[in-house]
């Protein structure tokens, strides 16, 4: 029987399948990563956004208490020509109102500001942050993409030696072995570990058991029908 072959056979697939399957993750641990990096930009950008909106409505504050400013200096100055009292209380009233909406308007002014000031903090602090996160997914995309080609690299070699082993198994029972392999998640030949199956955990009947001992014929599981190896010959196997 190739039993042993096929055991160390099943060992470099199970490898293969686990790099495939890591490596399968990097476009998706890259996505997640420039998901992150594109919420901290948005961020970003609406922090900018709202800086330059206040500072906006700051210079239209001040365009508006300056007009305003002028036209008192020109209604004071008109004070002098007015000749009834009626129209000078008239013209001091109208005077005494801009004044008091300047006022307003200058603590509105100062309002903006401290909330310009208090924004500049937060654009800052998160620019500061964006660069960071920036530097950060540079490191982990180089990573992944050097974690990427090692992959390549050592699967290759996985699947030299996959090549070579599978040359020393009779092509019926590869062929077998392939099927399963398909059909049964990747696993197609199982160990036998204290009388149990270790892929679908049914307990094997103990003359079953003397018959794997004795590997002389292929024994398939009655549950899940994967080649069954005795844990020993398995261990060995890996060795090999």
């Amino acid at each position: 029987m190739h039993l042993e072959k096929l055991a160390a056979l099943q060992i470099v697939d199970l490898k293969i399948q686990e790099m495939e399957r890591e490596k399968g993750e990097i476009p998706l641990r890259l996505a997640a990563l420039e998901e992150d990096l594109g919420k901290e930009e948005a961020t970003v950008l609406s922090q900018r956004a709202e800086f330059e909106k206040l500072q906006k409505e700051r210079r239209q504050k001040e365009k508006e208490l300056e007009e305003e400013m002028d036209r008192i200096k020109k209604t004071e100055a008109r004070v002098f020509e007015i000749k009834t009292n009626k129209e000078y209380q008239a013209v001091l009233k109208e005077i005494e109102s801009a004044k008091k909406l300047n006022r307003q308007r200058e603590e509105d002014i100062l309002g903006t500001l401290e909330r310009i000031e208090e924004m500049q903090k937060k654009l800052n602090n998160g620019e500061k942050n964006l660069e960071t996160k920036r530097k950060e997914f540079q490191r982990q995309i180089a990573e992944l993409k050097q974690k990427a080609a090692a992959f390549d690299q050592e699967m290759a070699g996985e699947v030299r030696e996959r090549q070579e082993r599978e040359k020393e198994i009779p092509l019926d029972l590869l062929n077998k072995y392939r099927r399963l392999l398909e059909k049964r998640q990747g696993v197609a030949i199982v160990k036998v570990q204290n009388g149990v199956c270790q892929a679908c955990n049914i307990n094997i009947r103990p003359q079953l058991q003397i018959e794997l001992q004795k590997q002389e014929v292929l024994i398939m599981c009655p549950n899940c029908s994967r080649i069954l190896f005795w844990a020993n010959g398995l261990d060995k196997a890996k060795g090999t």
